[in-house]
């Protein structure tokens, strides 16, 4: 019997490191973002004082691809955006500027919730064990 020697287990690992070896230089993630958060008061020709993200006042990015003149439209510089649209959703402008002291959180109600998920408590039941527990805790004060 005459025995031949297949060549296809060779080109199969030929083709896999190949594509290992393209696959590798491959960039995996991009970097992030990086741009300013911060933002300055103008005052406007007629005496109003406005804010303007820092990087708002940045050249526009230039266009890389193929464009005329006359199409060309210039585009935000990074970060410019997000920081308009922040803008737009805060509570109070002043808190880019100067944010504010956090208040207590809220732990209680939250607790109470879970606590009333966890053990399947309706309202009634729930309110029956307050008023007892408030009962027992008033009861330990007056002794």
């Amino acid at each position: 019997m005459k025995r031949t020697v297949s060549l296809r287990p060779f080109h199969s690992q030929r083709f896999i490191g190949l594509a290992l070896l393209l696959l590798g230089g491959c960039q995996t993630h991009l970097e992030p973002a990086s741009y300013s958060p911060d933002y300055r008061t103008m005052t406007r020709a007629d005496g109003r004082v406005e804010l303007i993200p820092d990087e708002c006042l940045k050249p526009s990015v230039a266009d890389a691809f193929d464009t005329d003149e006359e199409t060309f439209v210039a585009l935000l510089p990074p970060g410019c955006a997000n920081n308009l649209t922040l803008l737009q959703m805060v509570e109070r402008r002043e808190d880019l500027l100067q944010g504010r002291a956090s208040g207590p959180t809220m732990a209680a109600p939250v607790g109470r919730a879970a606590q009333v998920y966890i053990d399947g408590y309706d309202r009634e039941e729930l309110r029956r064990r307050q008023s007892e527990q408030q009962a027992k805790a008033d009861k330990q004060e007056a002794q």
